[in-house]
């Protein structure tokens, strides 16, 4: 009888980690799709203009290829197989993840990295969605059609090398503030609660942490640390 509950139990462990992964895995491909659905829009609406529309198309080709690499990536994360960790500069990082997005003109982002050629030891596929997941949660964050800053800082410390993401929106609301990096919990109307969760996975896979918490101007800052090489 025992046994039996043992088994039910283990099974249903394995069916929930499958299914986060799935979800995750839908997740980041649905923000791929996201970008390539709008790039294909303007490429529609600049078929005159030749150079314009290599660039939307030249996009479209980024992000399939990005999403074969992160699918590929998340699921290696999910089986357990070691990181792929290469040395990777973290402007180029972050400049990848903004560009991955499609980005409200009324948003401005500010970024502050010190050193400026700091490099980390990382997945970089990986890392860049951590980026993009905090951003894409800040932009959606903010009232449509208002502006809005997404402030980044980095810095290397003796041991670790620190950084911040900070917007001036509306903040985390208190009943998903304790839950916040939890699978399926979300303030959005449209979120899947997933990315959060996601960001926290892949943090932690490279030895490091990541917390939210109220920013300096109102909004929401999530603050990480990770090892230095």
């Amino acid at each position: 009888m025992e046994k039996d509950a043992h088994e039910t139990a283990c099974c249903a462990a394995r069916l929930a980690a499958a299914g986060a992964v799935g979800a995750s895995v839908a997740h980041e491909l649905r923000n791929a799709l996201a970008v390539a659905e709008s790039s294909l829009y303007l490429a529609q609406r600049d078929l005159d203009d030749r150079p314009r529309l290599l660039r939307h198309l030249d996009r479209v080709t980024c992000e399939i290829r990005k999403a074969h690499e992160v699918i590929g990536s998340v699921l290696g994360l999910a089986r357990g197989e070691p990181l792929r960790r290469e040395p990777a500069h973290l402007g180029r990082l972050i400049e990848g993840a903004r560009h991955a997005l499609v980005l409200p003109t009324a948003v401005r982002f500010e970024v502050a990295v010190a050193p400026a050629d700091l490099t980390l030891l990382c997945d970089p596929i990986l890392l860049e969605r951590v980026f993009s997941n905090l951003y894409l949660n800040a932009i959606e964050a903010f009232d449509e059609g208002s502006g809005g800053v997404i402030v980044t800082r980095a810095w290397r410390g003796d041991e670790r090398t620190h950084l911040e993401i900070e917007d001036n929106g509306p903040g985390v609301p208190p009943c998903v503030a304790d839950h916040l990096f939890e699978p399926l919990v979300t303030a959005k109307v449209k979120g899947t609660g997933l990315g959060l969760a996601l960001s926290r996975v892949i943090v932690e896979a490279h030895g490091g942490e990541i917390t939210a918490t109220a920013g300096r101007c109102g909004g929401a800052a999530f603050r990480m640390w990770l090892p230095n090489a």
